[in-house]
């Protein structure tokens, strides 16, 4: 880093700022199906990302080549991209660098388990599934990514970090039959330790969706109490996220807009994005700005905190940047994006919340997430899962759909379980809401 950075320096012209940004990323991943290999692949890709910065224009270029004429390349780019650029008071760069203690976690007894055992335990999900329930026939894909990730950040003003980190994903779809009917159902889980990536959780829920799912029977379209399912619920909080972010808010894109302050669902809900959880997905100790990351309450009891701010974002809304300043690659510049996400958990299990209501539809699977307006809050989207009366399953309900507004849905609420979870950097526990319309026959 020491010699892009010199050479940086050694190419810029007087009067310009710079920033440098290098990433290296390593993966492997295995995916399976019907108990054999299906792909198993390793990759690496490093680059550098520099940007410019001149009179309130920003200029930006990469590259993936670390030699000193592609790096010179790179910067007289960034210099002529800023120079045809209109001066936007958001574009500044950090000038101080505090202190975090929030460590980034690096997994080197995970990396050093063998290629032969990582492949054994991804064959395994299907074998684990199958011994669950004998109506599991078979598994579509099951995959482990392993992923290694570093960091080195530098800027003008002095501002210099850098950072290493591991992350595990898996993910597994299961089959359920059952007379005539099938069922598929998946599941999805992340870590930042191997050792802490909990299969076998994940495995059984597959197994549970997917055999719950079997042999269903329409219904009516009518209003009811509705549970989502943790993993359903965290599906939507994450297809609407970007309604906190402050680059929604500087475009105008948020309903939340002007709600600062402001109540925008039941007293039960409490959603907090945490950069500094421990062993968090997304927790490293800067965001890609040279921000400490930390806890920010998004909505607390069902009033509106404020948004998650990246430097741009928070200068041009004369807010505080909240380290939530995200790149996906050294190819892309910062944006704000959401860290560790989470609906803050209640009490009770699951069993609990099935037996609160009469009638209940426990919702599994929500389908069209991508369809979701967070400008608007309106949604409509495909469910299937479970009925149930006075606490006992009577059938599969598939191909109904739940729609509405995402703030009506957040009023709606009436119990949160003490069930949370974690899929990647999104979690939930399973939430109940009154008075929602399932569409049906």
């Amino acid at each position: 880093m020491k010699d892009i950075e010199s050479t940086v320096k050694k190419y810029i012209r007087p009067g310009f700022e710079y920033e440098v940004f290098r990433q290296r990323v390593k993966k492997l991943k295995i995916e399976t199906s019907q108990e054999e290999i299906e792909n198993l692949s390793s990759s690496e890709e490093s680059g550098v990302g520099v940007r410019v910065l001149k009179d309130g224009r920003m200029g930006f270029a990469y590259t993936s080549n670390l030699e000193e004429e592609k790096i010179k390349d790179v910067v007289e780019k960034a210099m002529e991209m800023c120079e045809l650029q209109t001066p936007d008071r958001g574009n500044v760069f950090n000038k101080e660098l505090k202190i975090s203690e929030v460590e980034s976690v690096f997994d080197r007894e995970g990396l050093e388990v063998s290629l032969e055992e990582k492949v054994d335990m991804t064959l395994g999900l299907e074998k684990k599934a199958k011994g669950i329930d004998g109506r599991i026939k078979g598994v579509r894909k099951a995959s482990l990514t392993e992923g290694l990730i570093e960091v080195e950040f530098s800027n003008s003003y002095g501002v210099k970090f850098g950072y290493e980190g591991t992350y595990y994903t898996s993910f597994i779809a299961t089959l359920a039959q059952e007379g005539q009917d099938s069922s598929i159902s998946w599941e999805f889980r992340g870590a930042r330790r191997l050792s802490k990536l909990d299969l076998d959780d994940m495995v059984m829920d597959a197994v549970f969706k997917s055999t719950s799912l079997l042999n269903p029977k329409p219904v009516q379209t009518k209003v009811m109490p509705v549970l989502f399912f943790r993993e359903s619920f965290a599906m939507l909080l994450e297809a609407f996220s970007s309604m906190f972010l402050g680059d929604s808010l500087v475009k105008g894109k948020t309903l939340l807009k002007d709600r600062i302050g402001g109540s925008v669902g039941s007293e039960l809900l409490t959603l907090i994005d945490d950069g500094s959880m421990e062993e968090g997905f997304e927790t490293t100790p800067y965001d890609a700005e040279g921000i400490g990351r930390r806890r920010n309450v998004v909505i607390e009891r069902g009033v509106f905190k404020g948004f998650l701010h990246s430097l741009y974002t928070a200068t041009l809304s004369d807010q505080e940047p909240t380290g939530n300043s995200q790149r996906g690659s050294y190819k892309n510049q910062p944006h704000s994006g959401v860290t560790n996400l989470y609906l803050e958990g209640g009490e009770g299990d699951i069993e609990d919340l099935i037996s609160s209501e009469k009638e209940i539809f426990l919702v599994l699977d929500l389908m069209g997430l991508h369809t979701v307006d967070p400008v608007s809050g309106e949604f409509s989207l495909g469910a299937s899962g479970v009925l149930y009366r006075d606490g006992k399953p009577q059938h599969a309900v598939r191909g109904v759909t739940v729609a509405g507004n995402v703030l009506d849905l957040w009023n709606k609420i009436v119990a949160v379980g003490g069930d949370l979870k974690f899929y990647g950097n999104v979690g939930s526990p399973s939430v109940l809401a009154k008075d929602i319309t399932v569409g049906g026959n």
